[in-house]
Formats: C-alpha cells, structure tokens, sequence
C-alpha cells in the first residue's frame, strides 16, 4: 500500500518552466553494484493501492531490470524518506528496446524520517526537457500499460 504522501508526490503532471522532483529509481548492475536513475513525474504515475508505473530510457537500468526485475524507488517529502521495493510485472517495449515501461507491484515501504523538514532533489523543466523526456509519449505509453494490467490494476 503506497502512503498517501507518496501517492501525491508522485501524481500530477510535469509542469514546464517549473521546479520539479527527481525520483531515483536503484537497480543493480551486472556487475552487483547500485545504479540509479533519476525520473521525473512525466516519467512516472501511482496507482492504488500499490503500482507505480515508470517509462525508462537507460540501458543499463532497462538491462537490469530484464535480467532481475527488481528495484527500489526513492521519493522525498515534506519530512520523510520514502523507499519503496519494487517487482516489475506487466512490461511494453518500443524504440527497438531502448524505451521500456514498467508496472510494479510495491512489495514494501519504508518511511525514514527524523520529523524534520526535507527538500527533495529538483530539476529546472523546460520545453527542452519536455521534448527531450518525451512528455507526451510518456503518457501514452502509460495509459496503455495500464491497460494491459487489467481493470483492477493487478499486474
């Protein structure tokens, strides 16, 4: 079950011309050491009780999720960490393999805080970045991943 402040975190649209979160996305390589991807909210949605939805473009963290299925999702808060262990279900390919959207099941959730206040990592959008993330593609892509989970977003 994903915690009400995670679930707004990471609802919405990216905003261009506007400071947005970066949500890092940790797998582990080939070679067992961490990677880290970083997402933005065109990149990613929520859905109750417990999927989040990512479209990823790097390679190595598209490998890694192929070869293990796994991964771990940092979101920050007003005065919490979130870590969130993920499986990966439902997958869509494009771009001969170099675009990948994943649905996960969110296994478990961890809340780190010691009360006091946090500011997530932030990125300057802009109609550059927009084109570049692909927004609009992103969102289609979405949509139709969670099609294919089925009505009740199982996956």
């Amino acid at each position: 079950m994903l915690p009400a402040e995670v679930l707004g975190l990471l609802s919405g649209d990216a905003a261009e011309d506007a400071w947005e979160p970066v949500f890092l996305l940790l797998t582990v390589g080939a070679d067992g050491y961490p990677q880290v991807c970083q997402l933005s909210r065109a990149e990613i949605e929520a859905a109750p009780p417990g999927v989040v939805r990512v479209v990823i473009r790097a390679r190595r963290t598209i490998a890694s999720l192929r070869r293990d299925g796994r991964g771990r999702l940092v979101v920050v808060g007003g005065q919490s960490a979130y870590y969130l262990s993920l499986r990966a279900g439902a997958t869509l390919a494009e771009d001969d393999g170099r675009t990948l959207a994943v649905s996960f099941a969110v296994e478990a959730t961890e809340a780190d805080t010691l009360g006091i206040p946090l500011r997530p990592m932030m990125f300057q959008s802009s109609a550059y970045v927009r084109d570049r993330e692909r927004w609009d593609d992103n969102r289609a892509l979405l949509g139709r991943l969670a099609r294919t989970e089925g009505q009740d977003g199982k996956i």
